[in-house]
This record gives C-alpha cells, sequence and structure tokens, in this order.
C-alpha cells in the first residue's frame, strides 16, 4: 500500500496509509508494525548486557553533554604516581644535588699534611726531628691562608717549597730561629692552618703533637724478703696506666696499673720490669728475690789434700764434734787448676786435671751425718793446668794474653772469662758438684788478674771485663737455682771501693749471687786504708770498715756476707786466738753472723771459737 507523507508543522512529519480512509500517527519507528522486532537475548549475552547509552543531544539551557558509547572511564587506584611526575621531580632533584656539588667544589679547601701523626706523643729528640709538609691545592690558596704554631703566625716566615703549594714546618728550626721558641718545650702543641673562601668562612684544619720528656713510673721493691730456696714467690708492683710493660721481653698485663707475675721457685738474678709510655719513654725497674740463706755458717776452708790426710781430716772433725763450726768448704778445683775430687768430667780427666784426692759424695755423706752443711769451692779462672792445656792445643782465645801474643803468665796461666768454653767447663764442674750431693758453690779468682789492663789481651771480649765476669755468674746462679744450690762469690777486700781494678763490680755481682765472701784479711791491707793507721795491728777496726763498706755499696741487693777471717800469722805479726777473735765481733757487730776461717795448713784456732747453741 503506497504511503503518503505531509508536512504537518516544521519538524514534524504525518505517515498515513493512502486509501484506508482513515489516518494513523506514529511516534517511533519501533510503532511501526515488523519495525525492529524484539530480539530474545543470549545467554551468553546476559553476562556482557549493560544499560544503553542516550545518544541524545541535549541543547536545553541547563546543560550540554554528549554522551558516548564506549568502555567506562576508570578512577586512578589510590597511591598510584604519574610517570610524568616522577620523572619531574627527579630531575629537579639532581638538579639540585648538581648545583650542591658545584658550589661544595668551588668552596672546598683541600689540605694535605705529611710528616705528622696528629695528637702523638714524642720524645724531645724525636719532636727535634719532625720535618711537616703542608700542601694545598694552589698557590692561591696558600696565599689566601693563615698558619699559626701554637699560635704564633708563621706563615710569612717560611718558604714554600717549588710548586707555591707546600710549605714546611720544622720545630726545632722554629725555635733556632726563635721564631716559636717554644715549639719543642714539655706539652701539647698545635698547628692552625685557616684558607679563605668566598661566600662562605674560612676553611679550619688542625693538627697536634706533644712532647714528653718523662718516663713511666714503675714502682716494685728492690728486693724482697728473702724465701725458702724451693718456694714459690710472687713478685707484684704497678705501672703508670696507659704505658706498656714489659717482662723478659714479653707484653705484661697490668689491671689498673697493678701486675704481677708468680714463679715456682725464687728466680735467679734481677728481675728486669720496663716501661714505655706513647712517646717512647722507658723506665726499667729492677727487683731481687733473695733466698734464705742459713743464718748461721761458721765454717773452715778445707783443702782436697787435707781432707785426704788423716791427721788434718781428724782435726777437722773434732771442731764438728765439739760443735764449734757447723759448715765445711772442701775444694773442687783448686789455684792450681787440680780437680781434687773424683771427678768423671771428660774434659778434666782429657787436660789431666783431676787428681782424686776424695771421695766428694762420700765426704757430703759424712758431713752432712753430723748436720754438717758443705760448700764447694771452685777456683774458676786462676787455672795453669787448663790455661797451658788450652794453649798447646792452639786454643789461644781461651787464654789471657799480652800484647804480643803471647800467653799471660800470671799465676801460671789465667783462663779467658770471655770464652764461651772456659765458662762452660767450671759450670760443669759445679754441677757434677751438686749432683754429688753439694748444695752451695764459692767461687773464687772470679776476676781478672791484679795489675795494668793494658798489659792484658782478653780475647772475644765485648765491653768491660767486670761485665764479662757478672755475666758468668748471672748464668751459673739460673742454672744453679734451677737445682736447688746456693751460689756466692769470694771478692777481694778492697773491691768494694776498687772493684774495677780486678773486674769486680760489686753492686752488680750482688744481684747474681746469694752472698758475697769478702776477703777483708788484716794482713792484706797497706798503712792508711780506710783510715786505719796498721790493719794488720787493729784486725777489728780494718775488718769492720771494710764490711760496712761492702753493705753500703751492695745495699738493696738482698745479697748475704760471709767474709774470710784470718787464721794465720803472716809479715811477723802472730795470729792467735785474740785476733782471730776480734774479726770475728768485728763482723757480727755489723749484723754478719757468719764466716769462712782460712788457715792455708788447715790448722785452726778452736780457741777463738764458742760453741754453737
Amino acid at each position: 500500500m503506497p504511503l503518503a507523507m505531509a508536512r504537518s508543522g516544521p519538524g514534524q512529519a504525518d505517515l498515513s496509509l493512502a486509501g484506508s480512509g482513515r489516518t494513523s500517527m506514529a511516534t517511533s519507528l519501533r510503532d511501526i508494525p515488523g519495525a525492529n522486532p524484539a530480539r530474545k537475548r543470549r545467554r551468553a549475552d546476559r553476562g556482557l548486557w549493560a544499560p544503553s547509552r542516550s545518544t541524545t543531544l541535549d541543547l536545553t539551557p541547563r546543560s550540554l553533554r554528549l554522551n558516548r558509547a564506549g568502555p567506562p572511564r576508570r578512577n586512578k587506584l589510590p597511591g598510584q604516581v604519574d610517570v610524568f611526575l616522577v620523572i619531574l621531580v627527579l630531575g629537579a632533584v639532581g638538579v639540585v644535588v648538581w648545583l650542591l656539588m658545584a658550589f661544595r667544589s668551588a668552596t672546598r679547601v683541600d689540605v694535605e699534611a705529611t710528616g705528622i701523626d696528629d695528637g702523638r706523643a714524642l720524645t724531645p729528640d724525636a719532636a727535634g726531628e719532625l720535618d711537616i709538609a703542608i700542601t694545598l691545592a694552589s698557590s692561591d690558596e696558600l696565599f689566601r691562608a693563615d698558619l699559626r704554631i701554637d699560635g704564633v703566625p708563621v706563615l710569612e716566615d717560611l718558604e714554600p717549597e717549588a710548586d707555591g703549594a707546600t710549605v714546611r714546618i720544622r720545630p726545632a728550626q722554629l725555635v733556632e730561629s726563635e721564631l716559636v721558641e717554644q715549639a719543642l718545650a714539655e706539652g701539647e702543641h698545635t698547628i692552625e692552618l685557616s684558607v679563605g673562601r668566598m661566600f662562605l668562612g674560612d676553611s679550619s684544619f688542625r693538627w697536634s703533637y706533644v712532647v714528653d720528656s718523662i718516663a713511666p713510673v714503675v714502682e716494685l721493691p728492690p728486693t724482697l724478703a728473702p724465701v725458702p730456696i724451693a718456694d714459690a714467690v710472687t713478685v707484684s708492683g704497678t705501672v703508670e696506666e696507659g704505658a706498656e710493660l714489659q717482662f723478659r721481653g714479653q707484653p705484661l698485663d697490668a689491671d689498673d696499673g697493678e701486675f704481677s707475675v708468680d714463679f715456682d721457685s725464687p728466680p735467679s738474678g734481677a728481675l728486669a720490669f720496663t716501661a714505655v709510655d706513647e712517646a717512647g719513654n722507658s723506665t726499667t725497674a729492677h727487683v731481687v728475690v733473695p733466698v734464705e740463706y742459713p743464718d748461721s755458717s761458721k765454717a773452715i776452708h778445707v783443702s782436697g789434700a787435707a781432707w785426704a790426710n788423716e791427721e788434718l781430716h781428724a782435726g777437722v772433725m773434732d771442731l764438728v764434734d765439739r760443735g764449734l763450726v757447723d759448715t765445711v768448704e772442701l775444694d773442687l778445683k783448686d789455684e792450681a787448676g787440680v780437680v781434687s775430687y773424683d771427678s768423671q768430667l771428660p774434659k778434666a780427666r782429657e787436660i789431666g786435671a783431676v787428681s782424686a784426692d776424695y771421695d766428694l759424695a762420700a765426704a757430703v755423706r759424712v758431713l752432712e751425718a753430723k748436720g754438717v752443711r758443705v760448700i764447694g769451692r771452685l777456683v774458676a779462672f786462676r787455672d795453669p793446668i787448663y790455661a797451658e792445656a788450652a794453649w798447646a792445643a792452639g786454643r789461644k782465645d781461651e787464654v789471657l794474653l799480652t800484647p804480643s801474643g803471647d800467653m799471660l803468665t800470671t799465676y801460671g796461666g789465667f783462663a779467658n772469662y770471655a770464652s764461651p768454653a772456659v765458662r762452660q767447663y767450671n759450670l760443669d764442674i759445679a754441677l757434677e758438684a751438686v749432683d754429688l750431693g753439694v748444695k752451695d758453690i764459692l767461687w773464687d779468682y772470679i776476676r781478672r788478674p791484679e795489675g795494668d789492663p793494658d798489659t792484658m789481651v782478653v780475647p772475644g771480649l765485648v765491653g768491660p771485663s767486670s761485665a764479662a765476669v757478672t755475666d758468668f755468674l748471672a748464668e751459673s746462679h739460673a742454672a744453679l737455682r734451677a737445682e736447688g744450690a746456693f751460689q756466692g762469690a769470694s771478692v777481694f777486700g778492697i773491691a768494694a771501693a776498687a772493684g774495677n781494678s780486678i773486674a769486680q763490680d760489686i753492686p752488680a755481682m750482688a744481684r747474681v749471687v746469694d752472698y758475697l765472701a769478702p776477703m777483708t784479711y788484716p794482713s792484706h791491707w797497706g798503712p792508711g786504708q780506710y783510715r786505719v793507721p796498721s790493719p794488720i795491728n787493729e784486725p777489728a777496726a780494718i775488718v769492720s770498715k771494710a764490711l760496712a763498706d761492702f753493705q753500703r755499696v751492695a745495699e738493696g741487693s738482698g745479697v748475704r756476707f760471709l767474709p774470710w777471717i784470718q787464721d794465720f800469722t803472716l809479715h811477723g805479726v802472730p795470729y792467735g786466738p785474740a785476733e782471730v777473735r776480734a774479726q770475728i765481733d768485728a763482723a757480727a757487730a755489723l749484723g754478719i753472723d757468719g764466716f769462712l776461717l782460712w788457715n792455708p795448713n788447715v790448722r785452726y784456732t778452736s780457741e777463738a771459737l764458742t760453741p754453737i747453741p
């Protein structure tokens, strides 16, 4: 059926069915029969369904809104950052950092100081060796700098190095030129450098050094109270805090400045404790640990031949049985170099030194059974037998020589106290005697021969002869102490006043022996010595003054004294009970209760002796 369209007004159209006799108006295309038939949604479409969107353009005054078909816009999630914004912020931060670094580089002052350890303490000598170099980046910075030593400006007086940016500071030169007179004085010293900068204040640097000439303090008693020779002992002391303490070459800990060292038995010799402070100043303190030596040692000297002689042997035992003596000193090796006991030492037998006059072990048993101690006397370096044997074998370094290279004939030959072989020979005899029961070794002729030292050559000697003698005693003391044996040394009566004349340094020797045996025989002194007009006729006076001098020079060592007492006649002046007793009493008045009687014939004045309680 044909359609006819007529206009009914602007923007409107009428649709009618021609020939139908009636007119009908459709309000939309959907109202036309058969147009856009409704479709059933498939099951799959239901899940994708979304409300329809308007496509109408609203031109009303209230709004202008165009809704387009398409996917919904999403809102930004919380915390989600725009990438462009991040890049923008990072770029800004980079620019700021670059500007800061550029500013820092433009205003930074670099200084290098060499030759100084900031704040270190130095001895005056070490401070005097300081050579400090201060280097800036350029001569311009040096021009803008101010340098002061202990507050005194010095830059104008210092000549820059060739690079124009380095100056050297030598405190010794500053003192010498009187520019900074106190640059080496005790205390802290400062080096201050300031360099001007644009826009900012000066850049400042500071170094310091300390001059310290005061050695650290170590407090130790010079000697401990005597202890039994086999007992444990502890040595204690204090050291200045901050100082490093060493003992026998090893660091020793100190707790709040206090330290102690434990020993299983009394150590021999003088113990040295050294403290070193930061500057390098050092202090060494010595302590001696003396051992208890028998208070009453009333002794007589007996040669090996006398002990083997029936008559003389009987006289010795009579004094023992009557309780007049409690100690017998037996010769092990005498002034002739003869080893009088039955030694088995290969060296002694090889050179023909062994006479085997008596059985040492048997003699010790006999005397100890009667409560008598045995001292083994060992003549050390006056040894013609050994000297002659060494010379004959071509071992010239084992004997004392003349300047012309011949063997020194004093005493028939004197063994070299600086020779290790000679020392070992004597020590072997001492240790063999200890193995046979002797617990006390008395060294004799532990010295250089009398006379002008310029007439004697000591092969291998380093330092003074007195030091070599003391070194030997230190070695033997350690060896004997390890065996629980005492050590003594016979010394000249004049050694306290003039020990260097025979290489006997009494203060040094006193620290490496348990007792000293001064030979204060009145007949051996000259008129006027120790201000005694006639020593041989005034035995009490000379013995008293000589022993008092020994006590004075050995003070603080802890050493005991067992003086030799003259019991023989010499130079026509008879010595009997009164003269012998006078010497004994003079020693006792000084607190020295023991003695060693000497009569070369081993015949002693019993009337001079009193029974031992």
